[in-house]
């Protein structure tokens, strides 16, 4: 039973990474990662929190990038459908 569930999750990931959303979320995720003016930055000097900043945005742009790549725009619900029943 696990590894009927199993293939279903690991198809499932395979189809979300395979949008245009899903990298689209992702790179949503790295910019808020980003610091921050306003954050609380410890012992963090100006150039490590610019370092920082820079390696988010990029990572960003890169999934940005990609969702112009991916080849599903969004699977139909009738996909989410089947992979729930399939779970």
């Amino acid at each position: 039973m696990w590894v009927e569930h199993f293939r279903a999750r690991v198809l499932q990931e395979a189809l979300a990474e395979a949008t245009a959303s899903y990298w689209l979320r992702r790179a949503e995720s790295f910019e808020r990662a980003a610091p921050r003016l306003d954050d609380f930055h410890g012992k963090r000097s100006r150039e490590e929190l610019g370092a920082k900043w820079r390696e988010m945005h990029t990572i960003a742009t890169a999934c940005r990038n990609a969702a112009t790549l991916a080849p599903l725009q969004d699977y139909t619900a009738e996909v989410e459908q089947g992979l729930r029943e399939a779970s």
